[in-house]
């Protein structure tokens, strides 16, 4: 059977959109059609996830004890994991990552990650240009699904579950970026061969790997910016998911589809 790649659909089709998806065909609006009461939302702490308080036992010895080990136990979404950690540590500027505890690895054989450019890159100052690019750039890296959107301080964690301490992001704009899980594994799994993990951390780690090359680009062309991906978040991913266009919330009320 030949594989497809979003690059294949891309190039099949019309060369006036970068989208390898059909999103031009979405209707545009100024809000997301989910009614959102944007001065009663309020900043969330990180280490409210369900996930985290798992780890530390809020819902018992046996969750804790799974949560260290349920992607892991299985050797491709452990070995899927493993990339998505050591990006990690490449979310920032060296210097802002080793403020927070985390320390670029020290591989003499790689470039250094510099910290951002002084001033901004020549050609840069057309915001809507800007936006193109960046989404081209996105796509170019493999992305599947890109959009662009003001970032809203609700979307921002108040508090970091690594260090327990405030975060302090005050970035415009945010950048979504969305990896498909692969819908034809999807359809083809029976539910108890676990790949599923495996197609969420496919997702993890190739989001992570654009976000953390995206971002340190953006800085090299004079402009601040963070990645934010499943090891490191600042950022809760679905309001923004929301205000960029690209879903709509699910029924269950904390998912984008």
């Amino acid at each position: 059977m030949t594989r497809m790649f979003t690059s294949d659909i891309r190039d099949s089709s019309s060369t006036r959109r970068p989208d390898p998806f059909p999103v031009h065909i979405l209707d545009r609006c100024d809000r997301p059609t989910t009614l959102i009461l944007d001065d009663q939302v309020t900043q969330k702490d990180e280490r409210d996830g369900g996930f985290y308080k798992a780890g530390k036992g809020h819902y018992g010895d046996h969750l804790k004890k799974e949560y260290k080990r349920f992607v892991a136990k299985h050797p491709l979404s452990g070995a899927l994991c493993t990339m998505a950690g050591a990006l990690g540590h490449m979310v920032d500027e060296p210097g802002e990552s080793e403020a927070g505890g985390n320390t670029p690895w020290g591989v003499s054989s790689w470039a250094p990650m510099p910290k951002m450019s002084g001033q901004p890159a020549p050609g840069t100052d057309d915001p809507a240009a800007n936006a193109s690019h960046i989404k081209e750039t996105a796509y170019f890296l493999r992305s599947d699904i890109v959009g662009i959107c003001k970032l809203p301080r609700y979307a921002v964690f108040s508090h970091s579950k690594h260090t327990g301490e405030r975060i302090e992001l005050n970035h415009k704009y945010a950048i979504a970026i969305v990896i498909d899980q692969d819908w034809r594994t999807a359809s083809a799994f029976n539910g108890n061969d676990w790949i599923s993990n495996s197609m969420s951390f496919i997702s993890y780690s190739t989001s992570g790997f654009i976000a953390c090359i995206l971002a340190d680009y953006i800085r090299r062309l004079g402009y601040p910016a963070r990645a934010h991906h499943a090891m490191n978040y600042q950022v809760a991913v679905p309001p923004i998911l929301l205000w960029a266009g690209i879903g709509d919330m699910s029924r269950m009320g904390d998912t984008i589809i």
